[in-house]
């Protein structure tokens, strides 16, 4: 499953990936990996939670995160969630891509049986096909 938390900047959404993240950790069985541009929400994590800050990677667009995103995968079968806090970030996309970008986001997730969380700043209205995926 994909879960969209979307907003305008400044709308409390990495605090509630942080919580959201920390709470599902009692529940999880497997590995959990929340994703950064930053170090921001380093500290708040619980330390059973993988900690990535993807800006110490050579990682610039869509593609490239997905390939990494992917490496993660193919690197660790017991993930259970991966949390990317504010994907327009780390990696700047068009709607178009923004969109594609999710649906094979969605894909890995049904095919892994992996639940992503995703934080997106978005000042204007979201593309009609990211509406599903929202919180």
């Amino acid at each position: 499953m994909v879960t969209l938390i979307a907003g305008k900047k400044g709308s409390g959404k990495s605090k509630e990936i942080v919580k959201k993240a920390n709470d599902e950790l009692l529940a999880s069985k497997g590995n959990m990996i929340f994703i950064d541009d930053d170090n921001r929400a380093m500290y708040d994590l619980h330390h059973d939670i993988r900690f990535i800050n993807l800006s110490e990677f050579p990682v610039k667009d869509s593609c490239e995160f997905l390939g990494f995103v992917c490496g993660l995968i193919s690197n660790n079968y017991d993930i259970e969630k991966i949390f990317i806090d504010g994907i327009m970030n780390a990696v700047q996309m068009t709607d178009a891509e923004l969109t594609n970008w999710f649906t094979k986001i969605d894909d890995i997730s049904t095919a892994f049986n992996i639940d992503f969380v995703i934080t997106l700043n978005h000042e204007a209205d979201l593309p009609e096909k990211l509406h599903r995926f929202l919180n």
